[in-house]
């Protein structure tokens, strides 16, 4: 799945919008199903609420991994192209600055 842009409201030193393409990297595979794939992202504008810094987020999906009512599916994001790569770098630095993804 292709994003035309990542916004972050509540952090106005995001204004980085690179153009993301998605891929899932672990959980019930969802790659034969496009339904699926747009319920987990009904728009190409990939909006993001809330960040938690990774060592509260590793609690958390350990414990809903071990929920058997909950599924967990892994995505990993990168730029679409090689001209969208310096943006994607600087929102993957800014969050990692932040303390919100490993580096």
């Amino acid at each position: 799945m292709t994003f035309s842009q990542i916004h972050m409201p509540r952090d106005p030193d995001s204004a980085l919008e690179p153009t993301l393409v998605a891929r899932q990297m672990g959980g019930r595979s969802q790659e034969h199903d496009p339904r699926l794939w747009q319920t987990l992202f009904p728009t190409d504008l990939l909006h993001v609420e809330g960040r938690v810094p990774k060592d509260s987020s590793a609690q958390f999906l350990l414990q809903v991994r071990l929920n058997p009512t909950k599924e967990l599916i892994g995505v990993a994001f990168s730029p679409s192209s090689e001209e969208n790569k310096e943006q994607f770098d600087g929102l993957l630095n800014f969050l990692i600055g932040k303390g919100y993804v490993a580096n």
